[in-house]
């Protein structure tokens, strides 16, 4: 699994902005819908706001993961925010949420939504990742700085096994 193969550059806003948590997510979510013309902008929001309401998304540590099935086919679309400042988006650590992965996953295939779920917490475990995804100034450094990330883990994973 690579990020790249459901982060396009166009569903990146480094200076992710607002006020309560459907603004947020309104923002977030807005790229992907105006590149996906199947994709209902307002009907993602409130799928995302829905989950929102079970329980936060924001998992502490500056990090949340909104997510939401729908009706989008085959595949799994990710968007990615960054907020320098940081939001209030009801962290379970109460301290502000820096880092935004929004995933949108097909109703039809549940379990490719916990698969990317489960690699995005993996891969956020790292500090250090977390902070060079927070001073990115392009989506090419978001996504390169996933390369390297993911190329490190793969690395491991082999060496591990005893490959």
């Amino acid at each position: 699994m690579r990020i790249r193969e459901i982060l396009d550059p166009h569903n990146i806003i480094l200076d992710l902005r607002g006020t309560t948590k459907r603004e947020i997510l309104m923002a977030l979510s807005r790229p992907i819908a105006e590149s996906r013309k199947t994709i209902d902008h307002a009907r993602l929001v409130d799928a995302l706001v829905k989950r929102e309401e079970t329980s936060t998304t924001a998992i502490a540590d500056g990090i949340a993961i909104p997510h939401g099935k729908l009706d989008i086919g085959e595949e799994v679309i990710c968007g990615f925010g960054c907020s320098r400042p940081g939001l209030d988006f009801d962290s379970i650590d109460g301290k502000p949420t820096h880092l935004f992965f929004l995933l949108v996953s097909p109703e039809s295939h549940p379990s490719l939504h916990l698969r990317w779920l489960a690699h995005l917490a993996v891969t956020l475990k790292d500090p250090q990742f977390r902070r060079v995804l927070a001073v990115a100034n392009t989506p090419e450094d978001v996504l390169a700085a996933f390369d390297r990330e993911e190329d490190t883990q793969l690395k491991k994973e082999a060496s591990a096994r005893g490959s």
